[in-house]
């Protein structure tokens, strides 16, 4: 029981912790407003199904016998995310914008994100299966119990970011400078985030090279 307590912890630091999923539920809700905020996160938890899926599945030991098959998910990832970024810098925050968005729209951005997020495929696969019980027997179930409840911390961390996204909205469309700011801070830090992923993958396929 203890450690099932420590793996909630540790569910609602690793969902806390900035990355592409959080930073782009708060700006696409602080932009275009709270409802967008939660079709975004009920994209990232129909992703969070699929990470599930693929762990109970044994995915883990298929990317640590290929893993330049890792390398690549991690590179599609990362280019998915500058093109997020790009989207981001220059998409502006005018009503038609945001007329000509819907929620559906946003909640397949949230699904293919989580889906090419390095951090969730690490969790999922190499970090889940740690908190196993000794001499476990039910793999399956008590994997599906374990991604279930990492959905439902990252669901109350995301639930509360695009409240708060959806709070500022009112205000940043009364200031467009503002608005305009917090849209290229975000568009910066996923940015960020995609060269951080790309730099290791670079240098080890330069080193493979040589």
């Amino acid at each position: 029981m203890i450690k099932l307590w420590v793996y909630i912890g540790t569910c609602l630091l690793v969902a806390l912790a900035p990355g592409p999923d959080n930073c782009f539920v708060l700006a696409q809700a602080a932009a275009f407003g709270a409802p967008a905020g939660f079709a975004v996160t009920a994209g990232l938890m129909s992703g969070l199904c699929v990470h599930i899926a693929a762990a109970t599945l044994g995915a883990a030991a298929l990317l640590h016998r290929f893993p330049r098959f890792a390398d690549g998910i991690a590179a599609v990832g990362a280019l998915y995310l500058i093109w997020v970024a790009i989207g981001m810098w220059g998409g502006g925050l005018e009503p038609q914008a945001a007329e000509a968005r819907s929620l559906f729209g946003f909640y397949l951005k949230g699904i293919i994100l989580n889906l090419s997020n390095p951090k969730v495929i690490l969790f999922f696969l190499a970090f889940l299966p740690r908190f196993l019980p000794e001499g476990c027997t039910r793999r399956t179930a008590w994997l599906c119990l374990l991604g279930g409840l990492f959905m439902v911390s990252a669901f109350v961390v995301m639930g509360m970011i695009a409240l708060l996204g959806g709070l500022l909205s009112a205000g940043l469309q009364a200031m467009p400078s503002a608005a305009q700011w917090l849209s290229r801070c975000a568009a910066g830090a996923v940015g960020a985030i995609a060269v951080w992923i790309l730099v290791p993958l670079v240098r080890m396929w330069c080193f493979r090279k040589g």
